[in-house]
């Protein structure tokens, strides 16, 4: 109950928003150009989903139970609508059956699954700091690099995480019987990292075409990338409905307030990026599903 209670007051916010501001959002008009940037956002969406497979590609291979690439974003793509259904662990579970049954031991298997997530979550932080102080949320991205540098600090976080989103209950496991030391190699995840920063940049680039749509032109971009990778890493991280629905939406708007105050325009912006990025998700998948048939 205390997961989705986030996510319904959230919603509730934005429905308190969206009522207020519901003249102002059905005079919005949007000319040709802007739904040719709303669909160009769709697509880019779709191909982020198949970068962050080939980032967990390179995850796989640095944690030494490799997938081949083209395998990995087919699975990745399938496997990622699995996100919307609630419970937010469906397409996590699915990942880890796929590294299972390919005689891959339950602790990389594990790993492999959840240093996924962790690792978009890091690579947005680092992206905080292009958007100035941001009242001291810039130093996000450097403490969280620092988890990542202390092998200290980064498997008891990975077992923890593991026990807490409940994987261990959906595939059969036991959280206890995890040994993320030995599975875990010694060095820093630089290729995996930055192939999640590419992934991430990628995203937001959706993101950014969806906002020309609306946004009035003068907002830096460097406090939108910063406000977009806020939001979306609070979506990932905080526990509520499926694919961080409210919290990422939310949290752009409030954040965003600052510079663009026309409240209407903002949550247009985010209402939009969450029907074209559901939009660029689903049609990764079904081109993933497409290549699985054909093949």
């Amino acid at each position: 109950m205390g997961r989705w209670a986030v996510s319904v007051a959230c919603l509730g916010c934005l429905a308190w928003a969206m009522a207020n501001q519901g003249r102002q959002l059905l005079e919005l008009t949007l000319g040709p150009s802007d739904w040719w940037l709303l669909l160009a956002g769709a697509l880019v969406s779709g191909v982020a989903v198949a970068v962050n497979g080939v980032a967990w590609a390179v995850l796989l291979r640095w944690l030494r139970c490799p997938l081949p690439t083209v395998q990995a974003v087919v699975v990745f793509a399938r496997t990622n609508v699995l996100k919307y259904i609630p419970g937010g662990i469906w397409h996590l579970a699915g990942r880890i059956q796929l590294l299972r049954s390919h005689g891959h031991g339950w602790g990389q298997a594990a790993m492999g699954v959840l240093l996924d997530p962790l690792l978009m979550a890091v690579a947005a932080l680092l992206l905080l700091p292009l958007g100035g102080w941001q009242r001291g949320l810039g130093l996000l991205g450097p403490l969280a690099v620092l988890c990542l540098l202390l092998p200290g600090w980064r498997a008891p976080l990975l077992k923890r995480l593991l026990r807490r989103i409940e994987l261990p209950r959906v595939v059969g496991e036991a959280a206890w019987e995890i040994p993320p030391s030995p599975v875990l190699p010694g060095s820093f995840p630089g290729g995996p990292l930055l192939a999640e920063t590419a992934f991430v940049l990628v995203r937001y680039l959706g993101f950014a075409l969806c906002a020309s749509a609306f946004l009035p032109p003068g907002v830096p971009p460097g406090s939108l990338l910063a406000a977009f990778a806020l939001a979306w890493t609070a979506g990932l991280v905080i526990p509520g409905a499926p694919a961080g629905l409210g919290v990422f939406e939310l949290v752009l708007v409030l954040w965003l307030g600052g510079l663009v105050p026309d409240e209407a325009v903002l949550l247009a912006t985010a209402l939009t990026y969450r029907v074209a990025s559901t939009m660029g998700d689903a049609l990764a998948a079904a081109a993933a599903w497409g290549l699985r048939l054909g093949g």
